[in-house]
This record gives C-alpha cells, structure tokens and sequence, in this order.
C-alpha cells in the first residue's frame, strides 16, 4: 500500500484537543504538588500519564515526531515519579511546568504556521538532568521539607506572552452527543405541530369566512413553517460529520490485510469531505469492514496472477463517498479477479440454495445479489478473513436496516464494485402518506421509485401472489390490507400501486388512496411489541393521531 495521509485540515481540532489534555495534565500537576508533603498520589500520576499517552498518540497520527518523542519524555518521567524513582519536588515540578509551558508554544506556533517546526531540546535537557540526579532531587526534597520551608522555583519560568492561553478564544464547542438528539427531538415535535397548523388552517378555510383574518393566519403559518425548516436544517447541519473520520481508519486494515495475504495493495479515498449524520456515519463502519476484507482477501489477485493477466501487480482499491439528492453513496470499488455470475449459478445449485431451473432463469444481476444469502460463499478454502460465508449477509442485514439499498456490479477480470445508498439522517424523513383500510401509513420516501395507477383487470394472480406487468416487466404485488390483517373490501375497477425497491428486490405496494408527501419525525417502537413484520417504527401526525411506518425490506422479503 503507498500514499501519505494529508492531515492540513485536522490541525485546527488536534490543537485544540491538545489544549484540552494539557490544561488537565496542568490541573492534575497543580493537586499533585498541593498533595505532595502527604506523599506521591498515584491516581493522579496515572491520570496525568492517560492524557500524556493521548496527546503522545495524537501526535504520531499528525506526523509530528519531535512532538511525539518530547511528549513520550514526559510521560517517562511521570512513570518514574509513580514508581518513585523521582521525587516529588520543585526542581520536578518546575521542569514539568516548563514542559507544558513550551508545549503549548509550539502548538501555538504550529496552529499559526505549520511548517515552523519544533524544537524542545533545552526542555529535554532539563528532563535528562533531572532523571540523571534522582537521588540528589530526593535529598533536596528531604532537606526542604524537614527544614519546613519551599524549594526554590525552578530558574526557567514561562514569559508572559506564554500566558496568553488563559484568554485565548475557542471556536469550537464540545456538546455531548445526546444532548444533540434531545435537540432533534424537540425540533420533530415542532415539525409535528407545523403540519397541524397546516390542517388546522384548511379547516379555517372551510368554516371562516373573514379573508383577511385568513390571509394573516396563512401568511403567519408560512413563517412558522421556514423558520422551522431553517432551523431543522441549522440542527442538522449540527449533526453532519465528514465521512473522512471512518474512511480514515482503513488505511490500517489495508496495510495489514496487504501483508498478511501477500499482495500489493494501493487504497485510495475519494469525496472525504462528503458529510453525513452521526446517527448514520456511526452504522457503516461494520459494512465497510466487511467489503474492504472481502475486496482484498477475496476480489484482488497476488502480484504475480496481476502481471500474468498484464495488470499492475499493485491493486487498486477505492473508496468513494458523494452526495444524490437526499441520500449518500458510499462505493467500495476494486480492481480485482471480480465475479463470476456463472460460478454463483453453479454454487448455488450444488448447495441447495436454488433449483436448477430458477437459477436458469436469473439475471447475472440477481446472481451477484445471491454472495448477500448467508452461509453462501464461492470461496472453496477458508482463509481468516473469508470463505466462511460470512460477512456481506450481515452488509445486507445493516443496509437494510437503514432503509438504504446496496447494489452489485462486477465483471470478470475486471473488478467489483459495491454501491450503497442511504439516507442521510434516521431522526426526520421524508415519507409518501397512503392510507388502507381507513388507516394512514407512512412510506419512506427514500425506497419509492414512482406510484401508479392501474386498473383492476390487469392485476393477475399466478397462485404464488399477484402481479402486473409495468413497461414490459413483471412487478409482484403486496396487499398492505392484507398483509396487516385489516381487508378493505373486495378488488377495485382502479389500484393505487407505491412501486418501492430495496436492494435488487422490487414490488408494488396496493394501497387505498395516496394522501400526500410530508416530513415524518422517526418514533421507535417499545421493545415489549417485539419484532413486528412490516413495520419499523411509527411517527405522530399533525391531528395527533399516530401512523406506523412501511418496513420495505421486510415486506418485500415476504
């Protein structure tokens, strides 16, 4: 694997993280030294090398070695004082303040300019004195405090200008992450009563008479209506993180499968900067996990099977994030051996997961969609990372749950590429509202490819379910009244059909009426209901009323 890791845009939040652990290494150091005459506290000595180990941590991602090593002096000479090799002292003390003191210079200095350099060599000449005469520091110690009077302070003290940290201005805010759903919650309240403003006015409008009490009430409820959109929007922006955070974190996994496997490996990342809520950036993690194992264990040839098909012997593998319309897609892409459709045929057939005659009868497409069936693997040897069976039915399993769909395209020789899209946020979406049976329902927006009207003789029933032919193609039906147990009558002269997809599988959903398009706040179910088969969750409605939400996958897995 090659490439350098380009950390410019992290150096603003690394120092500001810093700055945090500093400040509380200083704290710690002011209650150790209070505490000193009592003896050497250890929790406070462990708590001061946890934020130094962080800080030395931090450092060598960034790439600033010198940083790094002086950090790691430190963190030596705390280790040393908890053993109790070095004791507890001014000339310690002082050593240690002057350290943070020109700590938090050079990051000040690197923060304005990157490039300047670090030089702590008389701070790790003061530490090196210090460790070489421990014993001289403890007799020191010992005389002061028998003698009951302060040490003297160290020579070197901090310049004035080295205390402009205490009126230095942050622009950053740390915000537990739950106080933020608390936030969202409250604004989907709001989206609720907004959308009961808006029935409320149509009412007005059919038993009110005066147009102008009308017109300031419409134009009122329009304020009210883009304040809370910008205001959702404001929330949300809030909640957006980069997707570089977990696309980052690869460039270690390749490295190591890359070596383990033997191959030669290059990971690129493109559309870091795409952004994506936190609820979301935090589920596709595991996905991702599982597709960069499979491409490099499983998709990308050794060196030597490269150069004999004239490929690079390096492989390429890409990870790509952009932004359409309100979803996000991520595409794990290789260059590899790819996949054979005809081989899954036969695999399938040799294990029982399909006729011989069904698997005759399906696209290369719906063959690539079988490597999601668990337990199904082409892999004929186990390795430690695939040919289980394992892995991409768990990608299906979380995509799914997501409400987000996840594609194949791979040609032979050529390589694989796995696309997901998902919604950008869990909390508020937007839904197509239908009703059945006198009841309201909501359908995600995000998994509605278009709605039909049909009439009623041209749905068919093949006794396996019914179907319509749409532009040339069989879609199945599914008859949410009777799949949610409620009948709604007899067949109709005209079918209102929600054409919805979720991965390769597509049907069409027959409802009563088509009620509308709206923003819908996501309420999860109580654990005690259980698991309950097509739906996953609820939203209240703006007359207060509540309205379960569509599970496509489940439904279409039926």
């Amino acid at each position: 694997m090659s490439g350098e890791c380009d950390f410019s845009a992290l150096i603003g939040d690394f120092v500001e993280d810093a700055g945090g652990h500093l400040d509380a290494v200083e704290g710690f150091l002011l209650e150790l030294e209070r505490r000193a005459p009592a003896g050497c506290d250890g929790e406070l000595v462990t708590l001061i090398q946890g934020h130094l180990h962080t800080l030395k941590g931090n450092s060598g991602m960034m790439g600033l070695s010198p940083l790094q090593q002086y950090v790691h002096r430190l963190e030596e000479v705390m280790k040393e004082t908890g053993a109790g090799t070095l004791t507890l002292g001014g000339a310690l003390f002082g050593a240690l303040y002057g350290g943070i003191n020109a700590l938090r210079s050079a990051l000040f200095r690197f923060a304005q300019t990157p490039d300047a350099g670090f030089d702590f060599a008389v701070e790790e000449a003061a530490l090196e004195a210090l460790r070489a005469a421990p014993h001289s520091v403890t007799r020191a110690s010992a005389e002061a405090t028998s003698e009951g009077t302060p040490e003297p302070l160290p020579s070197r003290s901090a310049a004035p200008a080295e205390f402009g940290y205490i009126t230095q201005k942050s622009s950053t805010l740390k915000v537990n992450f739950e106080k933020l759903d608390e936030l969202l919650n409250l604004m989907g309240e709001l989206v609720i009563q907004r959308t009961a403003l808006a029935t409320l006015e149509k009412r007005l409008r059919e038993q009110v008479s005066d147009r102008e009490l009308l017109n300031a009430f419409n134009e009122t409820s329009q304020l009210i209506g883009k304040s809370t959109d910008d205001l959702r929007q404001s929330i949300m922006k809030v909640r957006m993180l980069p997707v570089k955070s977990v696309f980052q974190r690869f460039q270690r996994l390749v490295r190591d499968l890359s070596l383990a496997h033997g191959k030669e490996v290059r990971l690129k990342l493109e559309g870091e900067e795409t952004e994506l809520d936190k609820t979301v950036l935090d589920e596709i993690g595991e996905p991702l996990l599982h597709l960069i194992r499979n491409a490099v264990d499983h998709g990308l040839e050794p060196p030597a099977e490269r150069r004999a098909r004239g490929k690079e012997a390096c492989g390429t593998l890409t990870l790509r994030a952009r932004h359409e319309s309100n979803h996000i897609v991520i595409q794990v892409c290789d260059d590899g051996r790819g996949m054979d459709p005809e081989e899954i045929r036969k695999k399938a057939v040799a294990r029982g997961v399909l006729e011989q005659e069904a698997a005759q009868a399906m696209s290369e497409a719906e063959l690539l969609q079988l490597v999601f069936v668990p337990g199904f693997s082409t892999r004929s040897e186990v390795t430690e990372t695939s040919g289980r069976g394992i892995g991409l039915d768990v990608v299906k399993k979380i995509v799914s749950s997501l409400n987000g769909i996840i594609e194949i395209e791979s040609r032979v020789g050529r390589g694989t590429t796995f696309t997901m899209m998902l919604p950008l946020t869990l909390a508020i979406i937007s839904a197509l509202m239908v009703e059945v049976a006198g009841e309201t329902y909501a359908v995600p927006l995000s998994g509605v490819l278009e709605s039909v009207q049909v009439q009623g003789e041209e749905c068919h029933d093949t006794g396996n379910g019914e179907v319509i032919m749409l532009r040339d193609r069989v879609l199945p039906l599914y008859r949410l009244d009777r799949f949610f147990g409620r009948e709604s009558g007899g067949e109709r002269e005209q079918e209102y059909v929600v054409v919805v997809a979720s991965g390769d599988k597509k049907g069409g959903l027959v409802v009563d009426r088509l009620v509308g398009q709206q923003e819908i706040v996501i309420k999860g179910l109580d654990d005690y209901l259980g698991e309950l088969p097509g739906i996953s969750g609820g939203t209240v409605l703006g007359d207060g009323r509540v309205s379960l939400i569509v599970d496509i996958p489940s439904i279409l897995g039926r």
